[in-house]
């Protein structure tokens, strides 16, 4: 899984941008096995959620792109978010320059060159249970639960988005980071808190209805998830602290 990165902005590394996520559904914070009332009517408990998230950018208020440090010989730069592991939800991306940005931009999901690499390890090990071997290819976005209106098998609720088939259900999110810029400098520890709605998934047309659909795992069919994941994030609030670790 992925730990807090103890990178201090060297200049090999660059700096780094800490990402805390946090997670909701209809409106109250997320908590695993709960039921909640969706806005459809209908009713989900999540039980277990898990999703990647990479290729991260950061735009400047001078219109230029930062990206964040990757490496073709191990995970760098993927991140793998479960909602039973802290530790996951609060992570530092390396690798961006010295300067302010006013928007971020990341991919849900795993891009197609890393998609069809085969076996790596990191985050991206399929020893972390997010690697279709029937299929060949990651899932992206992992939802398990219940529900009283799943028509499945113990009123299962499971949605594995992903797979290496085109057209790709990864999806690239844009956000811009609000009136003020996240400042990042080797004096400094600026922080992003993402939150994700889960009735997104669920809100708007087409929509997606438990009743009808209380399991995709064809990639073909997680299309419509995954144009409704693309839309679930929102920036919270930033702060920023001093480094201590100077």
């Amino acid at each position: 899984m992925t730990a807090l990165s103890a990178c201090g902005g060297g200049a090999d590394e660059g700096l780094p941008l800490r990402l805390e996520i946090s997670h909701a559904l209809a409106g109250q914070p997320l908590k695993l096995g709960q039921e909640t009332a969706l806005p459809t009517s209908e009713h989900l408990s999540v039980d277990h959620l898990r999703y990647y998230l990479s290729n991260f950018r950061l735009h400047g208020i001078d219109g230029r792109w930062s990206a964040a440090a990757h490496s073709d010989a191990d995970a760098r730069g993927y991140f793998l978010v479960d909602e039973s592991q802290p530790t996951s939800k609060l992570f530092d991306i390396a690798g961006f320059g010295k300067g302010e940005y006013d928007g971020i931009e990341f991919v849900i999901g795993v891009d197609a060159a890393r998609n069809s690499a085969g076996v790596q390890g990191g985050a991206l090990d399929p020893a972390q249970g997010m690697f279709w071997t029937w299929n060949t290819g990651y899932i992206f976005f992992k939802l398990e639960g219940h529900s009283p209106e799943s028509s499945a098998r113990n009123q299962i609720v499971e949605y594995h988005i992903g797979g290496s088939r085109e057209p790709t259900p990864a999806r690239t999110v844009v956000l811009p980071l609000g009136v003020k810029p996240v400042k990042l400098d080797p004096k400094l520890v600026a922080t992003v808190h993402l939150q994700g709605e889960l009735a997104t998934l669920f809100e708007g047309e087409p929509g997606l209805r438990i009743a009808d659909k209380p399991t995709i795992m064809d990639p073909a069919a997680g299309a419509t998830v995954a144009d409704r994941y693309a839309g679930m994030f929102r920036v919270d609030h930033i702060h920023h602290e001093p480094r201590r670790d100077r």
